[in-house]
């Protein structure tokens, strides 16, 4: 007789005890490598954050130093203490180009008026300007401008890395040459100027944000809001908006005495600040000049979102007759960065005011 024998008697399957320790095992094992792996994956991001930071302080230095190089002349720039520096410089072509910090902290660059960001995001950027005559001496007059330094921090991405701060600096290959004795400036200001007859204020709410129109706002202040404007003193000129979605707007206007085809330069400042109590809106303001040739207000520079007092400063995209009118007029447009939302207040506050300018017979043939 032939007996089949069962091939599967005397196995057994995996106990509970044993897949528990298996699992324990796992774990342990795990455990004791998964600090590795994180310290593999900390390594690299920051390898990269760090070659991220070199890549952006590469790129500004560079930047900077080839555009200022064929720079004509500086335009204007910013405090060497503040963090929040500029700089706008002349290029060889007439086209005015300026480079600050945005929003978002990134530095960006570009036409004044059509920036774009350059690189970023920064702690500070500052710029100082050098006496041509007086390497030693630092100055914020333009015009005697021949070299420029700059210092920025910049922030590094990485969870372990730490940030990095540049500095750069460039002389003006023909700065100092574009400057004659014949070169003249002026500041217009309602200190200097006579209110009501050379020099005017307007100020209302309204919308759109930035008026299409010259003649916007059209409120005449008074000559209490005028002594308030004339200088940096605490005096401020008060917009408050009392409509819902409506913005406050200041504008001035100054005839000037220079022949728009002779002007080297054309700088406005505006000190102030805005506020806006809604917890969920901007605070700030934005700065616009009157571009008599295509009919409408250039941006010049719009601040962060903050009501602290600010200085915004600079020159439009254009060449500085193109916001001069026939009757040698410059108009002036400050408007709040948001507009009023519910019963919150939203405030501007207009500290002073003022128009420098530069001409020169000798420059009106290259004036765009």
């Amino acid at each position: 007789m032939i007996v089949l024998k069962d091939k599967t008697t005397g196995s057994r399957g995996t106990t509970l005890v044993e897949l528990t320790v298996a699992v324990a095992i796992m774990a342990t094992v795990f455990a004791a490598i998964l600090p590795l792996f994180a310290g593999v994956r900390n390594g690299a991001e920051t390898h990269w954050a760090n070659l991220e930071v070199v890549q952006n302080a590469r790129v500004l230095n560079e930047h900077l130093g080839r555009h200022l190089a064929g720079a004509s002349r500086i335009v204007a720039i910013g405090s060497s203490t503040s963090d929040d520096g500029y700089v706008e410089f002349e290029a060889a072509g007439g086209a005015v180009y300026r480079c600050d910090v945005g929003a978002g902290g990134y530095v960006e660059f570009g036409p004044v008026g059509d920036l774009s960001d350059l690189v970023g995001p920064v702690e500070y950027l500052r710029f100082v300007g050098y006496d041509g005559n007086d390497p030693g001496a630092s100055t914020q007059t333009p015009d005697d401008i021949r070299l420029v330094t700059w210092e920025a921090s910049l922030r590094n991405s990485g969870r372990q890395a730490s940030g990095k701060v540049i500095r750069g600096a460039c002389y003006l290959r023909v700065g100092a040459g574009n400057v004659t004795s014949e070169e003249t400036s002026t500041t217009y200001s309602f200190a200097t100027g006579r209110a009501g007859v050379d020099s005017f204020a307007f100020a209302d709410q309204g919308k759109p944000q930035v008026p299409s129109e010259l003649g916007v706002p059209a409120a005449v202040l008074d000559g209490d809001d005028y002594a308030a404007i004339s200088a940096d003193d605490g005096q401020s000129c008060a917009v408050e908006v009392s409509d819902e979605s409506e913005y406050a707007q200041f504008r001035a206007a100054f005839q000037i005495n220079e022949t728009p085809a002779d002007l080297a330069s054309l700088v406005v400042t505006w000190i102030g600040r805005g506020v806006n109590a809604h917890s969920s809106r901007m605070d700030g303001a934005a700065l616009y000049l009157w571009n008599f040739r295509s009919s409408r207000y250039d941006l010049v520079q719009a601040s962060r979102n903050t009501d602290a007092e600010i200085t915004l400063s600079g020159s439009g995209r254009a060449g500085p007759s193109a916001y001069v009118g026939g009757d040698a007029t410059v108009v002036v447009l400050v408007v709040s960065n948001d507009k009023k939302t519910g019963k919150k207040a939203n405030t501007l506050f207009t500290d002073a005011v003022k128009v420098e300018v530069a001409a020169s017979p000798r420059r009106g043939a290259i004036v765009p």
